[in-house]
């Protein structure tokens, strides 16, 4: 959840309770699992080719 993987660097805090709060070093966020998922399909139609076959063009 926090993106800590092997070789990470992260930074450990004591706080006013004394417990500990472990946290990245370079303050970078964990990319999600959507961000994932972001991108390009690769090569494809265009979009004349995709408006010609949901009109039945083709």
């Amino acid at each position: 959840m926090l993106g800590i993987v092997p070789g990470s660097e992260v930074d450990f805090h004591r706080t006013a309770d004394g417990s500990v709060i472990l946290t990245r070093a370079d303050r970078k966020q964990p990319t999600s699992r959507f961000q994932k998922l972001r991108g390009h399909a690769g090569e494809g139609l265009d979009t004349d080719a995709i408006m010609a076959l949901t009109r039945g063009d083709a």
